[in-house]
């Protein structure tokens, strides 16, 4: 190894350099010459181990800092960089660095860029001391840097070539790259960079301030950024590298970047669930400013993992929270918009973005394993944020600042359900969060607290421990008390204390149940949803089925009566006004105030429970309160089992006695509403209680008496009821009975006097007298006493107060059956004559019986409890001594057949039971209320009369007269179901079920009914196995075994036409019926429809389902399911006596209407699916109503397959030729329209108004006022209403809602009919006129005016109601005034109430997709012009969704009205919401580039003008080259031809652009080519269409752009020249020429064909002009539009030129002689050197050669005189002739004989021409040569001849000078 060089050497070699340099110094290329070949060597001596050595060389370096300060010395960077990647000396690479700052600018373009990957290679491995400064050369050399085209092939290898192969060379250089990203400097030029350390700083400013100042040659910082983003952005890195600094590339203010930033970050495979990842996330954001931590929490909204980062989360919230404080303190610009802490504007994003992210993590992460350490955390800081901005009332109640808060709240409630916090923590939350809804005044955060609230309560469920519960009472109760306007209370917080109660506490809890009944009660303007709540909270249905969960134990109703009546409720008496002194030992203790109307309420909630607790076996389903009712009144099963709970227990017995007492003292209250619904309760419960229970009660029955003489009819009944329950008590001795009937027989004495009031309190008097005497029958009590009375003293008879009021004569009814009941028979008169036939009809039956016939239910009872008491022997006959009284009230009873009223029926047929079963009757033992003593009054059966009465009905069951056999069924069903267990009745129910079975064959549908209904009963009342042959009887009678019935198959069933069959034929006959059983499948439809068919409509009220219920043998069956499509369809028949037999017969055979709707709803709703498209008008008509009744209110994933098959078959039965058919199917599709729009909605507001407008404005709203349809009515309320508008300010509020649409409908009525009349009978043009004068008319219309004074007021409130009405305004508004009334409506609250409108705005959006689509243009617009304003209201995603759906409708238009309408609303949203437009581009830039091309002249010039001024330029298009051609092909793929055409015209526009594009980069996008060319090449293989002409001009650029693709694919080349030839060869005249033209530009392009021999053999045909004889006269060419010529001479000039300039370029350049021969021989086959008349010289072609031959021809000429210009070409000799044979014909084509024709333009050109067939002969060969290829001496002659000739007769100075010139070519 040799020996290092001596320190002398060195010094010596060191020296020399150094001389030779400064010999130098002033010769600059010497200088540099030395330096490229010494400095590095030079250099590399500061490597030596010698110090002299290194400081002579540092010496020389420092010299040489002077001598190289000319620009124009350039050092060797390349050399220089190449030595300090090898060296190992700093000193090495500091002066190789320096000399590199030096030169790398100086240095050419290519120079520069082949430095970078030399300079990228390896840094990351690099010297960490100098490798600032290498960053610092690099950041210079990336201006210079050509990036590929994004995605192409280039970019895919781009990493390798640019030297970041290494991972860690592209990590480090990504790091820094989003360093600089981040540099910020201020205005002042000092660095102000938060996110950066200083050492990060100082690398990138090489702690120099001048290095980022382009002023004094240092960087500039914002391009570098950019040229930084755009080197990202390349193949260079990964996703992952890239990934942090493209969020600081999305965060910066500078749009060119942030552009790429958002690039990137949509693009990037990153995944978010990387925790290392999320970490780094995390750490930026601890330390950047607010743009970038915005950013950063919207990428952590997208990572799950990032919510297990407890410490990281709570840091976060605490960094960006606390920004707040300090927010004001930025004073400067810079460090205001990049500080730390933000304001404004940003500081509300900063908040939405952390409140976003909160919400993200509080609903993902309760699954997380350490959600637990940031629940409970977070909760409190939400809580000190929203106290921060004021608690519980704001400080500032702005847009943003409620948002937030609302968010807040929001996301408390979310974070809350899943974090682990005690029961305490938990109450006190909900403390505060009662408190915020109800003392927080700020109306936009109630939904939100209300959810937060709602939220908490699944984590409170019940059970809980008792001192949770305690404070859980404390709290709701306290809020059920508060009062609004009281102690800083807002608003009231029931309705959610309520839901508290409702869901976080036990059903069996008695403070949830009251705090339910306060509910219930309600208050002055109660809202009905805390009603709904209370209810919803009492009824233990709706709790289980809510909750299946939950335990399903009742309220003890002991507790409950003790609670509620005795002992004081904390919080109830707190801020609630006294209306009534109350003591702690009054059943009132709990009920001060107003909260005395709850009072009737708990009683009778107590009341049900008890009930309900004594029935073990009721089974709780929808409707068991009325059930109960109906069992507790009807059922003496029911009656006896709460007798005998009520009776088990002493403890039963207090609380029953106290229960009592409340409802006693309620009773007595003054207030008639509570004393009525107390007096029933007592009523309902004394009826059962025993007689000890009722003791202490029964002295103060006095009480009661003025009750008995209220003037409520109602009242007096039931406090008659219950003062013979209490009055005739045993306990009360009889002195005080007798005092009561003292006190009541003087009442009832002035019954001839006493009128109004005093006839009242008579009437109830003598209800009172009858109760009481005969409850002191039924306790046994009253047997002497009542011996002592002379009843007929105290009762008068019927007829004599046949003259008194009807209410009197009834209460006498009511009072007789009481006492006839009791076996009491009054019968004044002598004994002779008072129990005599003839005394008692005249004095009761008479009178009786005429109410009866009048249809008096109650006087046809009193004659059926009539016959109890007469005294008849026990076979019925008549006593001795008297006459058949029995019979005679049979007699008249039966009589009362032809009674119209079904209901009466009834009643006969009980009182027929009465009086012939007597106490064995079921309904006459339902009279007991009291608890009896003996059975002394209890008269059995007349068996006697039992038998004959039955025989007479059984009889009569087979009359033929309708009325009797209507009454007769009716009677015998009365009869067989209270006397069923009667041996008589048991015996013959096989002869009543052959009666009933009878009358289904009846015509009348109540017959039918009936007939249904008894023989169910008759099935329920038999034993087993009656029933078994009764079942066999029902099948045999249709089979025709057993007993034979005239059923056969006419006979009729139906009345006709009751069920159409739609071809004028209906059902009728049985055969009808088994046609119909036949075509279902299921024969036991025959007997399910006999047994349930119904038309009735009495069998639906309370009389008929409270004492019959309902129930057969075929209900309990099973049915088959194929019948419940059909028959739920039936419901809906357009016959309204099928729909209601079809109804009834659902509601009996489906006794779970929900659950088989559930089971059976595929089957039913692909059969109404099928029939709404049937043949028949009134299927199709039910099937839309049922559908639309079947999916209402249901869920949507039930019917979401169905949707779009639904809508499809409701828009097309919309088209239906029958109007009801197409009104069904209006409401189908407007329900269909309201589910998806619907929200719920509170109701109720509080009105204000004045006392002259609450009188007024009702009634001119009515329709007695602006809808009247008197003229002048309608006009005065029109005027008023605008006075009132004008002027009423805040009080109209309450009515706004209703005026508005009202006025908007007078905006069509009021406008004059002329204006329709003529709208009808004018064109087109004359229409659009009429609708402009409408819209003025409409804009200065008074009642607008008034419209526009109504919203002046509205505020939330008016707004939640006002937003509904109008919009089922806009959807119903008719008249085109009022749409165009109702969007200036919309313009105005969008504008001018952004805050009220805004969370109504998607809904109206929605909206205007359907109105916007309006036929009429002026409505269409302005409703589009109403869009764009909502839609700057409206969140992101329903921006989005409705830019959508109008391309789709644009993409799904059937003709070109759709898409007008689409470019309307486009085009308003460009114009009135550009930043809002903005934010769509990527949706509406592509489709405005694609509509701009449509074929229909409007559409065009609409997206042309939104294309051009929101796009700016048409190279924006490569930008969308993606969704354009998504688009594109979409158009392409529908079946409209215009969508088709418009599809080509984009797709070419767009390869033209993207073509054109790279004139001005340098480069072409190739992947942008591949992308568009499989679209542009479907696109040209349409057929020719007017405008197609248009797709061929890109092509030709497209093959010469994408040289690329055609060389290296041949078969794609191959493709391109077969795609031009064709086109060439299409056979239409309009577009020949252009694909001529096309074909010769082409052949240009392809400098690798020759395609000359294919034109010619194209467009030979097309050079003869002349006429074909043989053509038609439809095949004559028309004159074009082309310069005046016809297709034909415009498709002669195209062959011409494609011929002329479809020649090879490169061959032309070659040899220009044989390429001019082989044109010349293409366009004249014959030509000649002699040749004086080409073919193209004809006259037929004159007019071509002076308008195109002549400038062609120069071209071409001039072309050819330039190619290798004074050179010699290889090619050329024999087979390349001279001029001589090529030039001579070009001049003979050149009218050189007629030198003056033509324009001055057109001779001008012709010299022009000539001259350049001149300049190719002689800078060929000359003119003056012999041979070689000149002219020859004739043909030189002859030119010049002419030549000189024409300059003599030339005139024009211009076309002479040209001509001189041309003769200087001779010589």
């Amino acid at each position: 190894m040799a020996e290092p060089p001596s320190e002398s050497r060195e010094l010596e070699l060191v020296e020399k350099l150094d001389f030779r340099i400064v010999l130098v110094a002033n010769d600059e290329v010497k200088l540099q010459n030395i330096l490229k070949t010494f400095l590095p060597p030079l250099l590399l001596k500061l490597g030596s181990p010698h110090a002299s050595v290194r400081g002579k060389v540092v010496d020389i370096c420092n010299r040489l800092k002077t001598f190289i300060e000319s620009p124009e010395i350039v050092l060797p960077v390349a050399a220089l960089l190449d030595q300090y990647k090898q060296a190992d000396s700093s000193l090495i690479r500091y002066w190789d660095l320096v000399f590199i700052q030096h030169s790398v600018g100086r240095l050419d373009v290519p120079e520069r860029r082949a430095l970078i990957p030399k300079a990228l290679r390896g840094i990351g491995a690099g010297p960490a001391a100098s490798l600032a400064t290498l960053f610092n050369v690099v950041f210079r050399l990336l201006a210079d840097l050509k990036l590929p085209s994004r995605g192409s092939k280039e970019d895919g290898a781009f990493r390798e070539e640019i030297g970041l192969g290494d991972p860690e060379d592209a990590k480090v250089v990504a790091e820094w790259l989003g360093k600089l990203l981040l540099l910020r400097l201020s205005s002042s030029g000092s660095v102000n960079t938060p996110g950066l350390t200083d050492d990060d700083i100082r690398f990138l400013t090489l702690g120099k301030p001048d290095t980022w100042n382009s002023a004094a040659r240092g960087l500039n910082l914002a391009e570098t950024r950019i040229k930084a983003a755009n080197f990202l952005v390349s193949g260079a890195f990964t996703d992952e590298e890239r990934f942090i600094p493209a969020i600081y590339a999305a965060s910066t203010p500078d749009f060119r970047i942030s552009e790429l930033g958002d690039g990137m970050l949509k693009r990037t495979s990153v995944s978010l669930e990387d925790k290392k990842l999320v970490k780094k996330l995390f750490e930026a954001h601890a330390n950047l400013p607010a743009p970038y931590r915005i950013r950063i929490l919207g990428l952590l909204t997208k990572s799950e993992v990032s919510a297990t980062f407890p410490d990281e989360i709570l840091a976060v919230f605490r960094l960006n929270v606390s920004s707040q404080a300090g927010s004001s303190d930025a004073m400067e610009v810079d460090e205001q918009t990049w500080g730390r802490n933000p304001s404004g504007l940003e500081l509300v994003k900063v908040y939405r973005a952390l409140f976003e992210y909160i919400n993200w993590v509080a609903r993902i992460g309760h699954s997380k394993p350490d959600f637990h350490k940031i629940a409970a955390p977070l909760v409190e800081m939400l809580r000190d944020f929203v106290e921060g901005q004021g608690w519980p009332k704001p400080d500032n109640q702005s847009l943003d600042d409620v948002t937030l808060r609302s968010r807040a709240y929001e996301t408390i409630g979310v974070l809350a359900k899943g974090t682990t916090m005690s029961s305490t923590e938990r109450l006190a939350l909900a403390g505060w969060l009662f408190r915020s809804l109800s003392e927080d005044p700020t109306p936009d955060v109630v939904v939100n607290v209300d959810g937060a609230l709602s939220s908490l309560t699944s984590i409170l469920e019940p059970p809980h421990s008792p001192e949770v519960a305690n404070q859980l009472h404390g709290i709701l109760l306290s809020y059920m008390a508060k009062q609004e306007e009281v102690g800083g209370v807002v608003r009231s917080a029931r309705h959610a204390a309520t839901k508290w109660a409702n869901h976080c506490l036990p059903f069996s809890d008695i403070y949830a149940r009251w705090i339910d009944i306060l509910a219930v009660a309600g208050r002055r303007d109660e809202r009905s949803d805390v009603v709904e709540e209370g209810q919803k909270g009492l009824d233990p249905w709706t709790y289980y089925a809510a909750d299946g969960d939950k335990t399903t134990a009742l309220p003890d109703w002991q507790d409950m009566a003790h609670v509620f009546f005795k002992e004081p409720i904390a919080h109830i008496n707190a801020d609630v006004p006294q209306g009534m002194d109350v003591d702690e030992s009054s059943v009132f203790v709990n009920f001060p105030g107003d909260v005395i109307s709850a009072f009737p309420i708990a009683v009778d909630y107590c009341k049900r429970v008890l009930f309900l607790a004594a029935l073990k076996d009721f089974k709780l389903e929808p409707g068991w309160e009325r059930q109960l009712v109906a069992l507790v009144q009807s059922d003496l099963e029911t009656r006896k089992a709460l007798r005998s709970y009520l009776s088990s227990s002493p403890v039963h017995g207090e609380a029953v006695c106290r229960l009592l007492g409340a409802a006693f003292e309620g009773m007595v209250n003054e207030d008639a509403n509570i004393a009525e619904q107390c007096a029933r309760s007592f009523v309902d419960m004394a009826s059962f209680a025993p007689k000890a229970v009722l003791g202490p009660l029964a002295s103060r029955s006095g009480e009661l008496l003025f009750l008995v003489r209220s003037n409520k009819k109602e009242l007096r009944a039931l406090g008659a009821k219950a003062f013979g329950i209490l009055a005739a008590h045993p306990s009360n001795s009889s002195e005080y009975v007798a005092q009561s009937m003292t006190a009541l027989t003087s009442i009832t004495k002035t019954l001839k006097t006493a009128v109004g009031s005093e006839l009242n309190a008579v009437e109830g008097a003598f209800l009172a007298l009858a109760h009481l005497l005969s409850r002191q029958v039924f306790y046994g009590t009253g047997t002497n006493s009542i011996a002592d009375v002379d009843l007929a003293d105290i009762f008068p008879t019927l007829d004599s107060v046949s003259s008194a009021t009807v209410s009197t004569q009834e209460a006498l009814f009511d009072a007789y059956s009481q006492l006839w009941t009791a076996a009491l028979h009054v019968a004044p008169g002598t004994e002779e004559n008072k129990g005599s036939k003839e005394y008692i009809s005249k004095a009761f039956i008479d009178p009786l019986v005429i109410h009866a016939k009048k249809g008096n239910e109650k006087s046809i009872t009193a004659l059926g409890r009539l016959a109890i008491s007469l005294p008849v022997a026990d076979d019925g006959t008549a006593v001795e001594g008297t006459d058949d009284i029995l019979g005679t009230i049979l007699e008249k009873l039966f009589s009362l057949y032809e009674i119209k009223q079904a209901e009466s029926h009834f009643t006969i047929g009980e009182a027929i039971t009465a009086a012939i079963s007597c106490w064995d009757a079921e309904v006459v033992q339902l009279t007991i209320d009291v608890e009896t003593e003996g059975t002394s009054y209890c008269i059995p059966k007349r068996s006697a009369r039992v038998k004959p009465v039955l025989q007479k009905l059984l009889t009569d069951c087979k009359t033929t007269k309708p009325s009797l056999l209507k009454a007769s069924g009716i009677w015998l069903f009365c009869l067989i179901q209270h006397c069923s267990h009667l041996e008589e009745i048991q015996l013959r129910l096989r002869e009543c079920q052959a009666a009933f079975m009878r009358l289904l064959g009846a015509r009348d549908e109540l017959v039918q009914e009936t007939a249904s209904r008894g023989l169910a009963l008759v099935y329920e009342k038999g034993d087993p196995d009656l029933k078994e042959d009764l079942v066999r009887d029902l099948v045999s009678a249709f089979t025709g075994t057993g007993p034979k019935l005239k059923v056969d198959q006419e006979t009729e069933l139906f009345e006709e036409g009751a069920l159409p069959t739609g071809d004028g034929k209906s059902i009728t006959s049985y055969k009808d019926i088994m046609n119909l059983a036949n075509e279902v499948g299921d024969q036991s439809l025959v007997y399910k429809f006999m047994s349930l068919a119904t038309n009735a409509a009495t069998w639906s009220t309370r009389s008929a389902f409270g004492r019959f219920g309902l129930s057969n043998i075929l209900s309990e069956s099973e049915v088959d399911p194929k019948l419940y499509p059909k028959l739920y369809r039936y419901r809906f028949d357009p016959n309204q006596n099928v729909q209601k037999s079809m109804d009834d017969i659902w509601k009996a055979l489906v006794k779970n209407p929900g659950a088989v709707l559930e089971t059976h709803f595929d089957a039913i709703i692909n059969d109404l699916l099928k029939s709404i498209i049937g043949k028949e008008w009134r299927v199709r008509e039910a099937s839309c109503a049922a559908i639309s009744d079947l999916i209402s209110g249901r869920p949507f994933h039930m019917y979401e397959r169905y949707y779009q098959k639904i809508w499809e078959h409701a828009l097309k039965v919309l088209d239906d030729v029958k109007t009801s058919v197409r009104n069904a199917a209006l409401n189908l599709c407007m329900a269909l329209s309201n589910t998806l729009v619907r929200q719920l909605e509170e109701s109720g507001s509080t009105t204000s108004a004045k006392a002259m407008m609450n009188e007024a404005l009702p009634f001119l709203l009515s329709p007695k006022g602006i809808e009247s349809s008197a003229k002048d009515v309608q006009t005065f309320s029109t005027l008023t209403i605008i006075k009132i508008a004008k002027s009423g300010g805040k009080s109209l509020n309450p009515y706004i809602p209703t005026m508005v649409p009202h006025l908007l409908g007078l905006l069509s009525t009021i406008e004059p009919e002329a204006i329709n009349y003529y709208y009808q009978r004018v064109g087109e043009d004359n229409k659009e006129k009429i609708d402009k004068y409408r819209t003025a008319m409409v804009a200065q219309s008074p009642i607008t005016e008034a419209i526009e004074n109504c919203l002046r007021s509205v505020d939330k409130e008016v707004m939640s109601q006002l937003a509904p009405r109008l919009e089922e305004t806009i959807k119903t508004a008719i008249g085109s005034a009022s749409k165009l009334g109702c969007s200036r409506v919309l313009q105005a609250l969008a504008t001018r109430h952004i805050v009220d409108f805004a969370p109504y705005a998607p809904r109206f959006l929605h909206l205007m997709e359907k109105q916007a689509l309006d036929a009429n243009n002026e409505i269409g617009q302005a409703y589009a012009c109403a869009a764009a304003y909502i839609i700057r209201l409206v969140p992101g995603e329903s921006k989005l969704r409705f830019v959508k759906q109008f391309i789709k409708l644009y993409l799904e238009s059937k003709d070109e009205h759709r898409r007008e309408k689409v470019t309307d609303v486009v085009l308003f949203l460009s114009k009135v919401s550009p930043d809002h437009f903005s934010a769509l581009e990527s949706e509406l830039l592509p489709f405005a580039y694609l509509a701009k091309h449509d074929t229909h002249e409007y559409v065009r010039s609409g997206f042309k003008d939104v294309w051009d001024k929101r796009a700016g330029s048409d190279y924006t298009v490569t930008r969308y080259i993606p969704e354009i051609v998504g688009l594109v092909q979409k158009s392409m793929d529908t079946a409209q031809w215009a969508l088709k055409h418009a599809g080509a015209l984009t797709i070419a526009s767009a390869v033209a652009t993207t073509t054109s594009a790279s004139n001005l980069t340098g480069q072409v996008n190739i992947a942008h080519l591949k992308l568009l060319w499989p679209v542009y090449e479907k696109a040209l293989a349409l057929k020719t269409f007017a405008g197609k002409e248009k797709l061929l001009e890109p092509l030709p650029d497209f093959a010469s752009k994408g040289k690329e693709l055609w060389q290296k694919d041949a078969q794609f080349g191959e493709l391109l020249k077969k795609i031009a030839l064709r086109e060439a060869k299409r056979n239409n005249d309009e577009y020949r020429p252009h694909a001529f033209r096309c074909l010769w530009r082409f052949a240009a392009a392809r400098d690798d064909l020759d395609l000359l021999p294919d034109i010619a053999a194209i467009v030979t045909p097309h050079l003869d002009l002349a006429e074909d004889p043989d053509a038609m006269e439809i095949d004559k060419p028309k004159a074009g539009k082309g310069r005046g010529l016809d297709p034909k001479t415009q498709a002669a000039w195209a062959a011409i030129e494609a011929v002329a300039k479809g020649f090879n370029r490169t061959r032309m350049a070659e040899d220009p002689y044989g390429e001019l021969k082989k044109i010349v021989g293409a366009l004249e086959p014959n030509a000649s050197p002699v040749a004086d008349e080409p073919f193209i010289s004809g006259s037929d072609f004159d007019t071509i050669r002076r308008v195109y031959w002549y400038d062609c021809a120069a071209e071409l000429l001039d072309t050819a005189a330039a190619a290798k210009k004074g050179e010699p070409s290889p090619n050329r000799g024999e087979e390349s002739p001279g001029g001589q044979d090529v030039v001579p014909w070009f001049l003979a084509t050149f009218d050189l004989t007629r030198a003056d024709a033509g324009t001055e333009d057109q001779r001008l050109t012709r010299a022009k021409a000539v001259k350049s067939a001149l300049e190719l002969v002689k800078g060929q060969v000359g003119l003056s040569r012999a041979s070689g290829g000149g002219l020859s001496g004739t043909v030189k002659e002859k030119t010049k001849a002419s030549i000189e000739k024409a300059l003599a007769e030339e005139r024009s100075a211009d076309v002479r000078a040209k001509w001189t010139e041309c003769l200087k070519y001779f010589g």
